[in-house]
């Protein structure tokens, strides 16, 4: 009589978890706090002509939290409706020439071989490469690497123009700290705010999504 008794109960509370986790999805949402996980930045989003959303995360390859969030982004699921992006933050001096050493990699499609690779030479061998000597010492140790060609990107026109449309980007959304993430142009948000690196991905997701609905409604 007993087991019967557990035999229907654990449907019930099967199918009561079931509808618990149906209502909490939504409700997640409610969570995120306009003005505290994320702030707006712009009265409407941009949305690309093939619907996705652009999601930018603002880095430093200098910056430790940087260092921390890449392997993150790196396990990201990034959801279809999504159109990710790298941007060097370049509004202080001493950030320009990293932003240079990353557009010079993205010019001759070398980003993602090389970007963890760069970060754990500053962050693991503790290695100061702050100049194109230094630069071009560390892509002559990179195997498959052409040094001299990556120089000549370090010091191209497309790279200085790259590095100026980023600090523009930067100044325009208010970015001053590092990893900071923009979603659809619109909404700010970074771990910081977030006070994860994981949940930070999930208010993006949100974002997106809040983004979408806005646009179809």
């Amino acid at each position: 009589m007993k087991h019967q008794r557990i035999r229907k109960i654990l449907p019930s509370i099967a199918l009561y978890g079931l509808v618990m986790l149906i209502i909490a999805t939504p409700l997640q949402a409610q969570n995120y706090i306009e003005g505290e996980d994320f702030v707006t930045i712009a009265a409407d989003a941009k949305i690309r002509s093939d619907g996705r959303v652009d999601v930018m995360e603002f880095f430093w390859f200098g910056c430790p939290s940087c260092f921390r969030f890449e392997p993150v982004l790196l396990q990201w699921n990034i959801p279809k409706e999504v159109n990710f992006s790298n941007v060097p933050a370049a509004m202080v001096d001493s950030w320009v020439f990293h932003a240079h050493a990353y557009y010079a990699m993205d010019l001759l499609k070398l980003k993602d071989p090389l970007m963890q690779k760069f970060y754990d030479e500053i962050h693991v061998k503790r290695r100061r490469i702050n100049n194109a000597d230094s630069f071009g010492q560390w892509a002559s140790e990179q195997e498959g690497v052409d040094a001299a060609k990556l120089i000549q990107a370090l010091h191209s026109f497309a790279t200085k123009s790259k590095v100026a449309q980023a600090e523009a980007l930067a100044n325009k959304y208010g970015v001053s700290s590092v990893p900071t993430l923009v979603v659809g142009h619109k909404y700010r948000t970074s771990p910081a705010m977030a006070g994860s690196d994981l949940r930070v991905l999930e208010i993006v997701e949100y974002l997106v999504q809040r983004i979408l609905a806005e646009e179809s409604s």
